[in-house]
């Protein structure tokens, strides 16, 4: 998952989209004036924090790739996976390009809504077709899911079905959850009014009695990861229940704002949790000692309508509270039962460090950056900084914007994940994207060059033992 918390998260990386047109049509005879041919080898070295050799260039003379590429509107590159999404500017049309073949994995009209993830953490695409439909895409172009009624919601892997007419103001009603093939996996009836008057009795009644079980509470989903599904009941509390199927709907754990180890400010704890994202951790071990698998975190924001809002972190396993951190400013608060694929837009997740730059609304910094591991702040973009604009994350590095305010054209800037140490700036190749896998797309000189290890020769990811699952994170386009 995410992350949003993935999450987008990515694993997560947000986007910086550069527009880019096709070779234009030569003329039969040059005349004066007509524009040089794009160039086909790429000058120099490439940015920091990238390994391997230019593959391929993307436009012009020799290219050999999918004629979506000379939209003459211009695309935008997304990373997805170990493929880039490629969409066009002037209409809804998408390509997933294989990024270490450049092989077409899946084309067509469609709308895109957004990245998720699926219950192991690896990214999918988010699509609206006809009849705003929505369908699922993984990152290698298999439609792993579609809707078949309207009422019908992807959420990190599993399928939510709605009650009919469900809102807001009336979240009640019966709920279903599936799998992306159908299958009913838990189904249960959340009745927010009538659960508040059971509990009054049922306390009263139950009250000296050792031997009687809490009575189960429900709520709206609103992410979802391994065999778990988190529900909120819209006002300050969440709840974890089981999909496995030898115990689906068995209670796991519940977060409430209220609880002691919180030490929320009051209106903190009443407020509801925002989703940020379920986020991997670094993998921890020393040298000589096996490594122990990868943890995840599940981010958590209560925001106050006049106080700073504070950060909880928790173990997905058990809802244990790992740390907490109070934020610079306010930030506003969530509409209820908003799913964690929303995320925060600007969020940036690098999985290297396990650092998250996280956007603030107000306070002393427009964006700070802090560890997932223990809650740390590692450092801030302060209000005089604001000319660096974060724009994706890889292997343990920022890249982004500088804005120089003095009539030129913007810089990309790298910057160090911990310490916000510049590695590099005024670049004179811009990384547009990479992928989870390393390949990226580097823009010089009006053309695209693909770079990366030669295909199959990629670093695979650690394998895990079969018996433990392995998470991730996700992005979100903005």
């Amino acid at each position: 998952m995410r992350s949003p918390c993935m999450p987008l998260a990515f694993g997560v990386a947000v986007l910086l989209m550069v527009g880019c047109t096709g070779d234009p049509e030569p003329s039969e005879e040059p005349t004066e004036g007509d524009p040089d041919p794009l160039p086909t080898e790429f000058e120099g070295e490439p940015p920091p924090g990238l390994e391997g050799e230019v593959l391929r260039h993307l436009h012009g003379q020799g290219a050999n790739v999918h004629d979506m590429l000379d939209d003459g509107q211009g695309v935008r590159i997304s990373p997805v996976g170990g493929a880039f999404l490629i969409s066009s500017d002037g209409q809804d049309r998408h390509l997933l390009h294989d990024a270490a073949t450049g092989e077409s994995l899946w084309e067509g009209e469609a709308g895109f809504r957004s990245f998720d993830t699926d219950l192991e953490g690896s990214p999918v695409l988010l699509m609206v077709g006809e009849e705003e439909l929505p369908f699922v895409l993984s990152a290698e172009g298999e439609q792993l899911w579609s809707a078949d009624e309207e009422d019908e919601v992807y959420l990190d892997g599993v399928v939510v079905r709605y009650p009919d007419e469900w809102s807001v103001d009336d979240p009640g009603g019966d709920f279903t959850v599936l799998d992306t093939d159908g299958e009913e996996l838990w189904s249960y009836t959340f009745a927010p009014d009538e659960e508040d008057e059971d509990t009054d009795e049922e306390a009263g009644e139950t009250e000296g009695d050792e031997d009687s079980d809490e009575e189960p509470s429900f709520g709206v989903p609103v992410a979802a990861w391994d065999q778990t599904v988190l529900l909120s009941d819209g006002v300050s509390t969440l709840y974890a229940y089981s999909l496995n199927a030898d115990e689906p709907g068995e209670k796991l754990w519940t977060v409430d704002g209220a609880d002691e180890p919180m030490e929320l400010p009051a209106s903190a704890a009443q407020s509801t949790p925002q989703v940020l994202g379920n986020y991997t951790l670094p993998t921890e071990g020393e040298e000589g000692e096996e490594e122990r698998s990868a943890e995840t975190a599940l981010l958590l924001r209560w925001a106050q309508p006049e106080g700073p809002s504070t950060l909880s972190a928790h173990d997905p396993t058990d809802g244990d509270l790992l740390w907490t951190l109070e934020e610079p400013g306010t930030n506003p608060s969530p509409e209820p039962f908003v799913d964690a694929d929303v995320g925060i837009a600007g969020s940036l997740h690098d999985a290297e460090t396990g650092t998250l730059i996280l956007p603030q609304a107000s306070g002393q910094a427009t964006a700070i950056a802090l560890s997932l591991t223990d809650g740390e702040v590692l450092w801030g973009l302060e209000d005089e900084e604001g000319a660096i604009s974060p724009a994706f994350a890889f292997n343990g590095l920022f890249y982004g914007d500088q804005r120089t305010g003095e009539g030129t054209e913007d810089t990309q800037i790298v910057l160090d994940a911990l310490t916000m140490d510049v590695v590099e700036e005024d670049l004179t190749t811009r990384v547009e994207a990479v992928t989870d896998t390393g390949y990226a797309i580097l823009v010089q000189d009006r053309q695209r060059f693909v770079h990366g290890p030669p295909p199959g020769q990629e670093e695979e990811p650690s394998q895990e033992p079969e018996e433990e699952a392995s998470e991730g994170e996700s992005s979100e386009e903005t």
